[in-house]
């Protein structure tokens, strides 16, 4: 099952303002843990600093083939936000993924023990 996609501002913000940060060379991920019946969900976002519109969409068209290729990992409950950088449009896919995969454990286990000290 893919992912929802994340389409409005607040969505993101929400997402930003509590969840959880994991960073590599080749993309920033930030995990939220919400209610557990709720859908995954993910957002993309590249900034300019990624570079002129050609290769922000480029960069986002790379996340999204990762969350198609890996929709298994995303649980119910969990919102994230996929941050491109520059790295991100120029570095090998098999990198890209495994960067991915490091970034999207690290910050769920983030998440989850963020949950459990609010309760």
């Amino acid at each position: 099952m893919v992912p929802a996609v994340l389409k409005r501002r607040s969505q993101f913000l929400e997402v930003g303002k509590f969840g959880s940060r994991a960073k590599t060379n080749t993309l920033v991920t930030i995990c939220f843990r919400g209610e557990a019946a709720s859908p995954p969900m993910v957002g993309y976002t590249a900034s300019v600093k990624v570079g002129g519109a050609v290769e922000r969409n480029r960069a986002k068209r790379r996340l999204r083939a990762l969350v198609r290729e890996l929709s298994q990992e995303f649980t119910q409950g969990y919102s994230f936000v996929l941050i491109a950088t520059p790295d991100t449009v120029v570095c090998d896919f098999s990198r890209l993924r495994a960067d991915f995969m490091y970034c999207l454990r690290k910050s769920k286990s983030r998440a989850d023990d963020a949950k459990r000290d609010q309760c």
